[in-house]
């Protein structure tokens, strides 16, 4: 008996063949070196850690700073540097997609860096948006722009439902490596950390996605609140694919406005304190 052709399922789209020859790595072939878009100043050298066509974290605990780093960002690349960051990238273009401030805390943002650099950057507010709506936006302002090279995403787990669910998770992870290879942009995503940790313990962005983005970054930098000191934040390089960066310092002036600097007894203080796991 002949079995009826059973219809295609609603959704169902048709594989698509790939010329594989186009993802094959030939040893003859050349490949650019990607162009550094800042480094950090240690000893004299300046040591890259955020590069065109990457992905980086930004990681730590709710009201670490991180904002503030940001902003030192956004300095040294405007301004070619700062007091720990150095960049000779010849594109000023820079967007921060703000899921979490409302528009008048994003707007303090945005003359913060203007005061800082006498420059304007690119400043979305899109507390209200769905994700689809702010994937939607980021995709928008890359085709508007692209020149863009350094896109921020403050923060990336806005952009699911549930920052643990490993499929979801997946897609957003590819979402971004498809954003950061065809626009030839730095993709930096800010993301809270895992709940309960201490000074010098290793800690994990939040759920899967934040594994996701462990696995495939550039740069995984942490930053927390000084133990000693909660004036002052830490910025360690939790993880690097080049040369790591020793702990410094960020603190706010009155005005919110950030400035960093070396302090040599963290080293220490991190040699004498373990993990406890």
């Amino acid at each position: 008996m002949i079995e009826p052709i059973k219809p295609i399922a609603a959704g169902y789209e048709d594989p698509v063949l790939l010329n594989i020859s186009d993802y094959l790595i030939r040893r003859t072939d050349h490949y650019p070196k990607p162009i550094p878009i800042l480094c950090i100043k240690q000893d004299g050298y300046h040591i890259p850690f955020m590069s065109e066509d990457n992905i980086s974290i930004l990681f730590g605990p709710a009201k670490a700073r991180k904002s503030g780093l940001i902003k030192s960002m956004c300095q040294a690349i405007l301004n070619g540097s700062n007091e720990k960051m150095f960049s000779t990238y010849q594109s000023k273009k820079i967007a921060v997609i703000d899921t979490e401030q409302s528009q008048h805390d994003s707007h303090d943002a945005v003359k913060g860096i203007y005061y800082m650099t006498g420059a304007d950057i690119d400043y979305y507010s899109v507390l209200t948006l769905t994700k689809d709506q702010k994937k939607q936006l980021v995709e928008q302002h890359l085709k508007q722009n692209p020149d863009c090279r350094m896109l921020i995403i403050d923060n990336i787990v806005h952009f699911v439902k549930d920052f643990n669910n490993v499929a979801e998770s997946g897609e957003i992870t590819q979402w971004l490596l498809k954003l950061k290879s065809e626009y030839k942009t730095h993709i930096l995503v800010v993301i809270h950390e895992n709940p309960s940790g201490t000074y010098n313990q290793s800690l994990k962005p939040r759920g899967n996605l934040g594994t996701n983005l462990m696995n495939l970054c550039e740069t995984a930098i942490r930053i927390q609140k000084d133990p000693d000191d909660e004036t002052r934040s830490i910025v360690s390089a939790a993880l690097t694919r080049g040369k790591a960066f020793r702990d410094f310092i960020l603190m706010m002036d009155d005005q919110k406005i950030p400035f960093l600097m070396d302090d040599h007894s963290l080293q220490e203080k991190k040699t004498a304190k373990k993990p406890n796991y």
